[in-house]
């Protein structure tokens, strides 16, 4: 069985988000990777047959302005939200990294997966 997704990695931004007094204080920079599993749809060359991923970036776009969240597992449920709006998706997955809270190349973060039971 053939899968279709599309996908945002990496995604930089900046958010107000934490739960300490000083994370309050000032935005911090996150990593978002967004996965879209798609429903089998006719494939054709034209923007129509698919999701672009103008529309995920567009909604990623919006994150530096949101007010002040406490948990990125609230970031990642607000997220799903407005993307499970975009017609033709399946299943979301997220994954939410805190950048500079740990040295080397250590992260920390959260992932959420959801499966639309409505686009199925």
């Amino acid at each position: 069985m053939k899968k279709k997704s599309i996908f945002v990695k990496n995604y930089i931004t900046n958010c107000s988000i934490g739960i300490y007094a000083n994370e309050k204080n000032k935005k911090q920079k996150i990593k978002i990777s967004v996965n879209l599993d798609l429903i089998k749809v006719k494939s054709k060359d034209i923007i129509t047959s698919t999701v672009s991923y103008e529309k995920i970036i567009s909604i990623l776009d919006e994150i530096k302005n949101y007010s002040h969240i406490n948990l990125l597992e609230t970031l990642a449920q607000q997220l799903s939200l407005k993307l499970e709006k975009i017609s033709n998706v399946k299943k979301i997955k997220i994954e939410i990294i805190k950048c500079n809270i740990l040295s080397g190349n250590q992260e920390v973060g959260v992932s959420l997966e959801k499966s639309l039971k409505n686009n199925l």
